[in-house]
């Protein structure tokens, strides 16, 4: 566990980030991580005094198997796990359309993936267990947990995928719409992620204007480091 800015911490690999929120000893949780991850939730928020009664709910970017892996356990645990409403059968296994890359489409020749994927494979990230219900929310919906996150709706990893806007702590999380780290190789600082993770790598270039107005100074992906400045500054620099 990394402390990234006040109150708000990052877990993960070396591959892949979620974060947990803490705000007058209650904790929501940024994304949902792998499915082996529930070990280390638990000893973050142990190191932190809490228990796992504290955590008030999960809202998740989208729901690939990197993000949304701890939801069943959460759920089963009584705590609330939330996605767009774009994103609703996904979470819930009754999506008929391109779910995500498959195994085939990473070059495990490539020593970047390996060292990127093989951290993920430990924690679970080939395991994903869908659930029987998810709450829902829509784009602009300030939602009830610690950090008053607002969705803000892009698509194109994802039909429903979102970022989360905190702007109290001038936080931006952006899931895999922005991210700052190439999985596949060295580039680093903002980017969009490889296209062949991209369910339409146009419309998620297009979401990035979402950004532009966006109050924050902390960026805070699904995959690479934070990143320090503007959403604006960032955008532009992916597109560069």
């Amino acid at each position: 566990m990394e402390r990234v800015a006040k109150d708000t911490y990052r877990l993960g690999t070396r591959g892949h980030n979620f974060y947990l929120l803490i705000e007058d000893g209650e904790a929501a949780l940024i994304d949902a991580g792998c499915s082996g991850e529930w070990p280390h939730l638990t000893a973050a928020l142990a190191s932190l005094g809490l228990a796992l009664d504290a955590v008030r709910g999960v809202v998740v970017t989208h729901s690939h198997a990197d993000h949304f892996g701890l939801a069943k356990q959460a759920i089963d645990e009584g705590i609330d796990v939330s996605v767009h409403e774009a994103e609703e059968t996904r979470a819930l296994g009754t999506y008929t359309g391109r779910y995500s890359a498959s195994a085939s489409d990473l070059p495990f020749f490539n020593i970047h993936a390996l060292r990127n994927f093989l951290p993920m494979i430990r924690r679970g990230i080939m395991k994903l267990s869908h659930v029987e219900t998810v709450g829902t929310f829509r784009d602009g919906d300030v939602l009830d947990v610690p950090g008053r996150p607002t969705a803000v709706h892009t698509p194109g990893h994802t039909e429903g995928h979102v970022m989360f806007h905190s702007p109290t702590r001038g936080l931006l999380f952006t899931g895999d719409g922005l991210v700052t780290m190439n999985l596949l190789g060295p580039e680093r600082g903002p980017q969009l992620i490889e296209p062949r993770f991209n369910l339409d790598h146009d419309q998620a270039r297009d979401s990035l204007e979402r950004l532009e107005g966006l109050d924050a100074d902390l960026l805070l992906p699904g995959h690479g480091d934070p990143w320090k400045g503007s959403p604006a500054e960032a955008v532009a620099t992916a597109r560069s």
